[in-house]
This record gives structure tokens, C-alpha cells and sequence, in this order.
């Protein structure tokens, strides 16, 4: 895999990349805006704004996540296209992540895409419950994961079973 990044031009995507890599919650926040912005690559109607609310949502994702490795880091001192890899149980899965950073340095608006279907909806099912359970909504969390699962199971089922059977060998 060919690695591109171009550190020399943003220090704060450099710092973002490997606090997310350590799994560093606390140098990840560093990197952003009191005011950051985080656009779901779940759902339109889910957004979180500010350093509680992002805590909480990386806190549960980078517990979810497994060998978080970002490969590609490109634009410049305002926008930057950041490109990972990671593991979500059994699901390998790519994320790109849009990050505007704000005239203070800091990132102050995250768009975040993952793929596959499936490792998507397993990271629903993983960011769903967890957090519910942060919010200590335990009953919640229960509804969630049992309204996720469906949709889970069905989209790797068709992606293991289905898929293959219409595309061409």
C-alpha cells in the first residue's frame, strides 16, 4: 500500500492521525475547536457538536475500533482529506474523513464516510448501544442493539452469500 502524506503543510492532521491511532482521546480533543463539528457517516439526523458531545462519540468508536492506521493525508492548511483502515470485530473497513480546520489551528468541522456496507452497519451496531450506555440509558442501549442487528446480519449476509453470486467471476 502506497502511504501519502503530506505532513508538512498541516501539523494539526498529523496530530489528529496518531492520536487516533494510540486510541488517545485526550490528544485527539487537543486537535479540535471547543466547538467541533461531527457529521455522521450514519445518519444525516445524527450530529455532535462540541468537545463533550465528539468526546463521548470517539471515546466509543476508538473502543470499538482495531488497528486504526491512516494511509493517506492530502490538501492543504484549511482542508485536509484524511484515509484510514481499521478493524471492527470481524469487519475490515476504510474511513475517510473530511476535516476543516478553523484560522485558530484547530479542526472545527469533521465529515466522516466508512465502507464497506457492512462494517458500517456493524459500527452501528457498536456506536448505537455504547453510546446509550455512556449516556446510562442501559435500557436504550438494549432497543438499539436489537433494532441495529436486523440490519447488521442482513447486510452481511448478502454481502457474503448474495454479492458473489451477481458479480461476474
Amino acid at each position: 500500500m502506497t502511504v501519502h502524506f503530506q505532513d508538512s503543510l498541516n501539523e494539526v492532521s498529523r496530530r489528529y492521525r496518531e492520536a487516533g491511532e494510540a486510541k488517545d482521546v485526550d490528544a485527539l480533543m487537543a486537535t479540535l475547536s471547543p466547538t467541533v463539528t461531527f457529521h455522521s457517516p450514519l445518519s444525516a439526523r445524527a450530529g455532535f457538536s462540541g468537545h463533550a458531545q465528539v468526546r463521548e462519540l470517539f471515546t466509543v468508536a476508538l473502543g470499538a475500533l482495531r488497528e486504526l492506521r491512516y494511509h493517506t493525508d492530502v490538501g492543504d492548511e484549511r482542508t485536509r482529506m484524511l484515509a484510514a483502515t481499521a478493524r471492527l470485530g470481524k469487519h475490515e473497513l476504510e474511513e475517510a474523513a473530511l476535516v476543516r480546520i478553523g484560522e485558530d489551528g484547530l479542526i472545527e468541522d469533521v465529515t466522516m464516510w466508512i465502507r464497506p456496507l457492512p462494517a458500517l452497519t456493524a459500527m452501528m451496531a457498536a456506536l448505537g448501544p455504547g453510546l446509550a450506555r455512556t449516556a446510562g440509558k442501559p435500557a436504550l442501549a438494549a432497543l438499539v442493539g436489537a433494532s441495529v442487528k436486523p440490519l447488521a446480519f442482513m447486510t452481511d449476509f448478502g454481502d457474503r452469500t448474495l454479492v458473489p453470486l451477481v458479480t461476474p467471476k
